[in-house]
């Protein structure tokens, strides 16, 4: 289902179910992650939630689960103030991350058409890095419209520090409801 008009990313919170359909292939950034194949394989059957609550204009907190699978829910806390923190995610252990409100015209993102009405032409940037620096991520998040529906769109460029493999992905999202 589209994102409601008065869904933007300072209003954020709500159920989110990823439309892979409209998404690229995820799996390839699990393998440039070191996961292994049956985890990926797995993945690649599963229906990916987030549940997303936001308690403050600059805090975002993320629960994405994986439907059919025993894959371990990833919790990701977003407070946009650009400091590193430490975290733990239960696939890929020691984590760092960061995030920030974005111009547009600054995420270099010439090939997307995110949606400049929205949150005053804002994105969230995010970056993980996995702690001993084997890969590191930036995400974008937004809205687009997408086969003529507005969606909430997540940006993700990853690079493996070791091989200098690099790959980027576009992954949209279904909103399911508050």
């Amino acid at each position: 289902m589209a994102a409601p008009p008065n869904k933007t990313l300072h209003k954020i919170a709500g159920r989110w179910t990823l439309n892979k359909d409209l998404s690229d292939p995820f799996t390839p950034v699990l393998s440039l992650q070191g996961v292994n194949g049956f985890i990926r394989t797995i993945a690649s059957h599963t229906s990916v939630h987030l549940n997303i609550s936001q308690p403050s204009a600059d805090e975002i907190h993320l629960q994405q689960t994986a439907t059919g699978a025993a894959i371990p829910a990833v919790t990701e806390d977003w407070i946009l103030d650009w400091t590193w923190r430490d975290g733990k995610d239960p696939l890929f252990g020691d984590m760092k991350g960061r995030a920030r409100w974005i111009k547009i015209d600054d995420a270099h993102t010439e090939n997307d058409q995110w949606d400049r009405e929205c949150d005053g032409g804002l994105l969230m940037q995010a970056e993980g890095n996995k702690r001993d620096d084997e890969w590191c991520g930036t995400h974008f998040w937004g809205f687009q419209t997408i086969e003529g529906e507005r969606r909430y769109v997540r940006r993700i460029f990853m690079m493996n520090n070791k091989t200098g493999e690099k790959m980027n992905v576009k992954m949209v999202y279904d909103f399911d409801g508050e």
